[in-house]
């Protein structure tokens, strides 16, 4: 007995004076704070990056000129290599390089360097040409000319973006120590690393992966990919319903008028702001919404014509938020699934609508360009007149027919040729957004500066805003009343300024407190990536909310009752702030607002062909930890003496405790027991 518990105290002492997590903890520094690329997958193929399944690991290689990458693919003897590149480095000829030399190139790391960049779009030239209208024309030079189509490489190593410096610091400081000398001897000694674990689960394509995921076994299903996709935020300016006590009555408009605008953005990595696409189009958007409901507060039944305001997601991926959109309004879904002909609210169809207006980029420029498909369309050319009539005085308008940059629209004509609309934007034949689909189109692409409540100058991105959303206020004002608008209205560049403050800066600002009240949010920008359809992205939530507030009605002061008012599906109800300004004052505001899912109809359609190209096929891999970890990689030698002495350790151990354990009862005495008492 006492030799069984001599053996199990040994080996007791041996598992708690060997702390694993102290040695990791010492062999290893976490590298926290970056970014990664992900592996998206569609119909035909896999984009994006992965890591080797546990990691991938490489000798740490720092490149300041491209010299510094050429002799590692050239000379580089030590194993794999992890070049840690500046972001002005990056293009298509570079990537190319790399991944030929997947054999020596175990990853890549990123950082920002003190060089302005004149560009960085890793977007196609031709975003979403695929699904084009047939009669919208790529330029020969692209839409977006400065594109590299990086975004659609499949790169078969990890890729991090990694923004702080002190981190980047680190792994340059340990580079210079271990690694920067002697470059013939590396194999000879001990060299910096690095462990980069972002392990993809999915391949191949969507369909395969969809199918691998459905696979029915005895064991727990893993799920390998979700599909893209968030919600469609919507709204119209008037009712769609009149409102009887807890029940309504459908009004049936004539026609639609839509003001649409994109809601995401992407990038290589997960970084994203949109600064320029989309986020200048949404903030007009609101604008136009904000406006429109102080020139047209009250609806009359003389007015025949809605607007409908409607915010796409996942537009950047092929379409998703409009094509999911079209489907619904085309089986008489949308604004919601109720059976047709119902009384509650009307049924929108895709010919209710009489004009398509999409704010695309909107930067400062000398010109205001209206696209749109054909010469000799009436409706459009109509509107465009308007818009002609209150253009700005500093940015004319300029109409270019038989034009189409990549847009929402694009979904809608491809299904019905002689679709009505129009597209404003900043450019006539090519982007002029330098970063376009990066992590670099943030506040300082388009100059914008938060002034915080002061005065807005006429001559800032604030004020051009204003001034767009001015212009086509006042022409679908006159387009659904027949009068031209002679009120005294005009933009809240405060307000403006605000919203780039909210989606570009800081959401945790006035007007985001305003609708939602005790928000505490990390200082730092929102996601606008549209996401998988299993994470909500709480920026939706918030850009409907802001749309409620600008183009509902205010009704009672606030009351615990207000979100409960009158339950039907004509109306929602918030409690809101009554303006930046009184944010401690709140309200009870009713609201048409709502949201759709922007899912593609490929993942809901039943046995929905895949190759037939119809409709968007993206989907996200899973995974389950990202990591960077830098790391000291002993040399070979040192390896092999390693492993040879904690075998002969480990052999000699066993013996030791055989041998003890064979002739413990001659080396321990065996304790002597007396006799217990005969009387308990």
């Amino acid at each position: 007995m006492l030799c069984k518990y001599f053996t199990l105290g040994l080996i007791t002492y041996l598992f708690y004076t060997c702390n694993a997590d102290r040695i990791k903890d010492t062999m290893y520094i976490n590298i926290q704070g970056s970014v990664a690329c992900y592996r998206r997958m569609n119909s035909t193929h896999q984009i994006g990056c992965s890591s080797e399944w546990g990691g991938s690991l490489g000798i740490i290689h720092y490149v300041n000129q491209l010299s510094d990458l050429s002799f590692i693919l050239k000379n580089g003897s030590a194993g794999k290599y992890i070049p840690i590149l500046p972001t002005s480095l990056l293009d298509a000829g570079i990537m190319s390089t790399l991944i030929s030399n997947k054999h020596i190139v175990s990853g890549v790391i990123l950082h920002p360097n003190n060089e302005k960049l004149k560009h960085f779009s890793h977007e196609s030239k031709c975003p979403n040409e695929r699904f084009s209208a047939d009669s919208a024309q790529c330029p020969i030079n692209g839409w977006n000319p400065w594109g590299t189509d990086l975004l659609y490489r499949d790169i078969p190593f990890p890729m991090f973006y990694l923004e702080d410096e002190n981190k980047i610091n680190i792994i340059r400081d340990c580079f210079q120590k271990f690694n920067n000398f002697s470059y013939s001897t590396q194999t000879d000694r001990s060299l910096c690393s690095l462990e980069l674990n972002f392990f993809m689960q999915a391949s191949t394509n969507t369909p395969t992966c969809q199918r691998r995921s459905n696979i029915v076994t005895n064991l727990n299903p893993v799920k390998l990919c979700d599909p893209l996709g968030d919600n469609n935020v919507w709204g119209s300016l008037f009712p769609l319903a009149e409102e009887h006590k807890n029940n309504s009555k459908a009004i049936n408009y004539d026609k639609y008028i839509v003001i649409a605008a994109r809601l995401d953005t992407t990038s290589l990595f997960e970084k994203t702001v949109g600064a320029e696409t989309p986020v200048t189009g949404l903030v007009t958007l609101l604008t136009v919404a904000k406006l429109l409901k102080q020139m047209l507060p009250v609806w009359s039944s003389n007015l025949k014509k809605n607007v409908l305001f409607i915010l796409f997601n996942g537009e950047t991926y092929d379409y998703i938020g409009s094509q999911r959109l079209l489907y619904d309004m085309e089986r008489g879904h949308f604004p919601t699934d109720l059976p047709l002909g119902n009384d509650i609210l009307p049924t929108i169809y895709p010919n209710n609508i009489s004009l398509f207006i999409e704010l695309s980029q909107l930067t400062m420029s000398n010109a205001i360009y209206a696209h749109y498909l054909g010469n000799d369309n009436d409706i459009v050319r109509n509107f465009s007149l308007l818009l002609k009539k209150y253009q700005p005085p500093n940015s004319p308008l300029d109409i270019i027919p038989n034009s189409l940059p990549p847009s929402s629209l694009h979904t809608f004509i491809r299904r019905n040729t002689s679709f009505q609309g129009l597209v404003l934007a900043d450019h006539k034949t090519a982007y002029r957004n330098p970063f376009y689909n990066s992590i670099y189109d943030n506040a300082s692409n388009i100059g914008y500066e938060y002034v915080n409540g002061s005065d807005v100058k006429s001559d800032t991105i604030q004020g051009y805003v204003g001034e767009v959303a001015l212009m086509v206020a006042k022409s679908v004002f006159e387009d659904i009343t027949g009068n031209q608008f002679n009120g005294n209205v005009v933009a809240n560049l405060s307000l403006v300024d605000e919203l780039f403050h909210c989606y570009l800066e800081d959401p945790n600002c006035k007007v985001h407190k305003a609708i939602q009240r005790g928000l505490h949010l990390p200082k730092t920008p929102l996601s606008l990536y549209v996401g998988v359809t299993v994470v909500d992205n709480f920026l939706t939530n918030l850009v409907s909310y802001t749309l409620a507030w600008f183009s509902g009605d205010m009704l009672d002061p606030s009351n615990i009752n207000c979100t409960n008012s009158n339950k039907n599906q004509a109306y929602r109800y918030f409690n809101m702030s009554l303006d930046m300004d009184h944010l401690d004052k709140l309200r009870c505001f009713r609201a048409t607002v709502n949201m759709t899912e922007a899912v593609s109809p490929a993942f809901v359609i039943e046995d929905y062909d895949w190759s037939s190209g119809k409709y968007s096929s993206w989907s996200e891999s899973t995974w389950n930890e990202m990591s960077i970890r830098v790391f000291l990689k002993p040399s070979r030698f040192h390896e092999i003496i390693t492993l040879t002495i904690g075998s002969i350790t480990m052999i000699f151990s066993f013996v030791v405790i055989y041998w003890m354990k064979s002739r413990c009862h001659i080396l321990f005495d065996y304790p002597v027991v007396d006799d217990p008492p005969a009387d308990c």
